[in-house]
């Protein structure tokens, strides 16, 4: 999958599956530094992604200081090729200042998929296929 530096940041898109419903989420992150993926929960709210009684409230701690967010199952992500199904992801505000970041996808999916990130290419992808 391609990915661009915007805004001094590499970005790609993804897209996610929950209870049947699907979005593409652009304006993504590729954060080697943060340990699990967050996506805006404004923009998932469409699909129905929202907080429920039962959701585990998620504190993080980065530069900005902390933020809460909230993890929910979603059946599926896909980048490219790549698909991971019954996953957790955490969903929470991104302050306005970042209002042209949509998520961060985390080392919790760039692991597991085994992420090559060329940078002479400017793409993404698995070192295996799945």
């Amino acid at each position: 999958m391609q990915i661009e530096l915007n805004v001094d940041l590499l970005q790609t898109s993804m897209t996610i599956c929950y209870n049947g419903r699907s979005i593409k989420i652009d304006n993504l992150v590729i954060d080697t530094g943060a340990v699990h993926s967050l996506l805006s929960s404004d923009i998932v709210s469409e699909i129905g992604i929202t907080f429920e009684n039962g959701d585990k409230l998620v504190r993080s701690f980065g530069i900005g200081g902390d933020e809460y967010s909230f993890r929910k199952r979603i059946d599926q992500v896909q980048l490219g090729n790549f698909v991971m199904k019954d996953i957790s992801i955490d969903f929470g505000v991104f302050h306005e200042d970042i209002s042209h970041i949509d998520g961060l996808i985390g080392l919790d999916i760039l692991k597991n998929g085994e992420m090559i990130i060329d940078l002479h290419r400017m793409e993404m992808y698995p070192a295996k296929s799945n």
